[in-house]
């Protein structure tokens, strides 16, 4: 078929044409009492509760060990003076006892220390939580916008499509239902409004799920993703990270079609544009192993080592390092 119109209700040619006003590049929220992101706090406290915590744990060993050793020593004395006892080998006891009692009372006390490091972690956690809620009744404001015309005849439309998939007896009624979803996704993707375009990029989504779905067709899904949803990105600007439209979800279900269509150059490539704007060191490790992943399903392990290889924190990709790259490493010399 060369023609795949139907019916839907598409916002008016003024309404298309007219961009929503400053929607395209939504400011990322700081906190009010260190002016970071989200992202930048999450990093900072985890360095930071981390230090704290191993101080904390050296303080109370030290505490314990005194207030239980002070405690052991008064009863060492009380069987020194009781008649019957082997005063030499409780004497010795004791003596060994004393001396580590008067070690640990003589190191410094690490208690202060541990109070500054909460203490500077109080006002990053303070807009944690702040940024937290903020992000909460934004989620609240996106889901009561559900109501609006435009979104409600989108997920109609979905949701009709998919139940006529379902009841779908042939391979040409599917790819019909699927042809009309793409003449919607490219209608609202030509609108001047980016509200409307990510309407469209929803319904070319939907599309490419159907199309591996209903039609066992991984190659239309991947065409969708590179046709439709890939020439669209500057849409996913989103920092609620629950947003299909933050760029880390939207890249990452671009990346599953790919992958499940054994298209690991493509999934390469997609974590390469995000590689490209990682915000945080963390992100970009993890985009570094997704890359490496994808280089390893491909049989390539020369470009996977060098992609794990540049992988900063080694710690928290602990099984990467002690197992899998020495395993590679082998097969590379073998």
């Amino acid at each position: 078929a060369s023609n795949f119109r139907t019916d839907f209700a598409f916002p008016s040619k003024a309404e298309m044409a007219k961009p929503k006003e400053k929607s395209s590049a939504p400011t990322v929220p700081v906190g009010t009492r260190t002016g970071k992101t989200f992202e930048a706090l999450r990093e900072e406290y985890l360095a930071l509760k981390t230090a704290a915590v191993a101080v904390e744990r050296v303080v109370v060993r030290t505490e314990t060990e005194l207030k239980d050793g002070a405690v052991q020593l008064e009863t060492l004395t009380r069987q020194i003076a009781a008649e019957g006892t082997e005063v030499a080998t409780v004497e010795s006891s004791a003596t060994v006892l004393r001396k580590k009692l008067a070690r640990l009372r003589q190191a410094p006390s690490r208690r202060a220390e541990w109070q500054g490091k909460e203490q500077a972690i109080t006002p990053i956690e303070e807009d944690l939580w702040e940024l937290q809620k903020k992000s909460a009744a934004g989620s609240a404001a996106s889901d009561a916008s559900v109501q609006a015309t435009l979104v409600k005849a989108r997920a109609q439309f979905t949701d009709n499509s998919e139940q006529q998939l379902r009841g779908s007896t042939s391979y040409e009624a599917m790819y019909k239902i699927i042809g009309q979803e793409l003449f919607v996704a490219k209608g609202l993707l030509a609108s001047g409004n980016p509200e409307h375009r990510r309407e469209g990029v929803t319904t070319a989504l939907s599309a490419a799920r159907h199309a591996s779905e209903f039609a066992v067709n991984g190659g239309v899904a991947a065409r969708i993703v590179e046709g439709y949803i890939l020439p669209n990105l500057d849409l996913a600007n989103d920092a609620n990270r629950r947003s299909l439209f933050n760029e880390e979800n939207l890249l990452g279900q671009c990346a599953n079609i790919f992958e499940r269509n054994f298209e690991y150059h493509n999934v390469v490539r997609t974590y390469e544009i995000y590689l490209a704007d990682a915000k945080t060191a963390t992100r970009v490790d993890w985009a570094r192993e997704r890359i490496g992943d994808a280089y390893e399903n491909a049989g390539d392990l020369k470009h996977a080592l060098e992609s794990y290889r540049q992988i900063r924190d080694t710690n928290s990709f602990r099984n990467l390092f002690q197992r899998q790259i020495p395993r590679i490493e082998r097969q590379l010399k073998g």
